[in-house]
């Protein structure tokens, strides 16, 4: 075998398993874009109708909650199941941008 086609499917084995070990989405708190790349069968519309229910109706407490979203079946969820997690429902689901409290910097 050459040893081109070797290293070809060395790199790939190499992709698909950095692929899976990749860190959970947070689906309380990843942008339509996040979700979209790392959800399997989750295109811009479903991403996108996800962020606008946990806007609607405040963040999701279990993963099968998902499924409260209008074109996202058992299946998607079942699919997704290892690369989803709930996070910490305690905190908000969408920070607000510029909460974060400012420190005044004196001056000299």
């Amino acid at each position: 075998m050459p040893w081109f086609v070797v290293l070809r499917v060395l790199v790939l084995g190499v992709w698909i398993a950095g692929a899976q070990a990749a860190e959970p989405i947070d689906i309380n708190r990843a942008d339509a874009q996040a979700l979209q790349q790392g959800l399997t069968m989750v295109g811009a519309t479903k991403a996108a109708a996800i962020v606008e229910h946990r806007r609607r109706h405040g963040p999701f407490h279990r993963v099968e909650d998902l499924t409260q979203v209008k074109g996202i079946g058992t299946s998607i969820v079942e699919r997704n199941r290892r690369r989803i997690t709930v996070g910490n429902t305690m905190l908000p689901a969408d920070p607000v941008p510029g909460s974060v409290p400012v420190r005044t910097v004196p001056r000299r």
